[in-house]
């Protein structure tokens, strides 16, 4: 009894400690996506405590409007999504950690773009039946190992669809300079993909069995600045090859569709600067995130994303953000072909043409401690829309596939 009294007051001790320290957390919390960078401003050391989440999100995207339907089922994708982590220290160096996602999709999906009816009108886009149901299962076993001033990070998993499977591995480091206040991170990684489309008896013209790799790399930096302040910033090289087509879509060229075809390799670059000022008075830190990105089919893109974490009554947070995003086009993009292109390539994917978008979120956290535990609900509402004249630039002819949607997300965390 006396060794679980001990083991019970030492955690309560080192969450006190902790809470020194919430400031700073406040600083580097949130959309911290990018390898390395997801724990703050410095390497850190190994927790002490077990960490479990669970996080169910539903994704549902608009119906398309009837004036940009040419055939097919108005309803759009929705998409249940489950995620679940766990974390465990092992002695004072290591923990390891597992990741998994599950995620159950049903609705019609874009297929081609026909022009319109009369000339002059607006294309329509024709979709697939409101028949496809599609399951995913995501899994990632990571293992940190923490030194002196450094954290270095492995990371293998895999991701399985009815059509799709995926093998990814990851390496990264990071090591603290000037008393933590200054953080070099690095790191590499690979994507092996086999793709299986289905349905291949029905439509002949779809690839039976291909194969993509992508690799990447990038390299970052995070500065303490003052007692308030916090900066990043990194950059990520990344290059895919095999078949970047998409088996599912087509492009309408001269009076009859034809399968999506894209070149066989992409380079990328995307430059994120991340800034977070904390205000004591009113307790709230304000996040600012812009990413530039560019690839060598010519899309370029603008994310700016501003973000504002309120503390209220220590336990509550509330964190409304608001994001705009604009890119440009695929060189080989059109939304239908008068003539068939010299190279071979096609794509009316809404997602290479050009446009803008806007979304906000609204997010809320509670803590609440019951015993040795300590107990973290979230729940959040985002709202997205796509459309051409949000783009900076002007855009002769949207896409009629353009997407919008609300995601709906509840979560629970327990550290113990």
């Amino acid at each position: 009894m006396a060794r679980t009294r001990g083991t019970r007051r030492a955690r309560r001790e080192r969450r006190l400690a902790q809470r020194s320290r919430d400031a700073m957390r406040a600083l580097t919390a949130g959309a911290l996506s990018l390898p390395g960078l997801g724990h703050g401003a410095s390497a850190e050391s190994a927790p002490l405590e077990i960490r479990s989440d669970y996080r169910y999100s539903r994704y549902a995207e608009d119906p398309l409007p009837s004036s940009n339907l040419a055939a097919g089922s108005e309803d759009r994708y929705e998409i249940d999504i489950h995620q679940f982590s766990f974390e465990a220290p092992l002695g004072d160096a290591l923990d390891l950690g597992i990741d998994i996602n599950h995620e159950t999709m049903s609705g019609a999906s874009p297929w081609y773009v026909t022009p319109g009816a009369s000339p002059g009108d607006d294309p329509e886009q024709v979709m697939t039946a409101a028949t496809i149901s599609e399951t995913r299962t995501d899994a990632l076993v990571s293992g940190r190992f923490y030194g002196e001033s450094t954290r270095t990070d492995i990371a293998g998993g895999f991701s399985v669809e009815n059509d799709y499977q995926a093998l990814n591995l990851s390496l990264g480091v990071e090591r603290d300079f000037d008393e933590k206040h200054t953080t070099l991170s690095g790191g590499i990684g690979g994507s092996f993909d086999d793709i299986e489309p289905s349905d291949t008896d029905q439509y002949p013209e779809r690839v039976r069995s291909e194969k993509k790799e992508t690799y990447d790399v990038f390299v970052g930096l995070s500065q303490v600045i003052g007692r308030s302040t916090t900066a990043q910033t990194s950059v990520k090289l990344a290059h895919a090859t095999g078949f970047l087509s998409d088996p599912y879509k087509q492009a309408f060229v001269v009076s009859a569709p034809l399968s999506d075809a894209r070149p066989d390799d992409r380079n990328q670059l995307a430059w994120l600067t991340r800034l977070r000022h904390h205000f004591g008075r009113v307790d709230g830190t304000v996040h600012l995130d812009y990413q530039y990105y560019v690839d060598d089919w010519e899309i370029n893109s603008h994310t700016l994303e501003l973000a504002w974490y309120q503390q209220l009554f220590e336990r509550v947070s509330l964190i409304p953000s608001l994001r705009y995003y604009s890119q440009s086009q695929a060189y080989f993009y059109a939304p239908f072909y008068t003539s068939a292109r010299s190279d071979g390539l096609r794509s009316s994917d809404y997602r290479l043409s050009p446009f803008g978008a806007l979304s906000y979120r609204l997010e809320a956290e509670a803590k609440i401690h019951t015993g040795d535990f300590a107990w973290l609900l979230t729940a959040g509402w985002e709202r997205y829309t796509s459309r051409a004249d949000l783009a900076l630039g002007s855009v002769s002819v949207e896409n009629p596939g353009l997407v919008s949607y609300e995601l709906y997300t509840v979560g629970l965390s327990a550290r113990f």
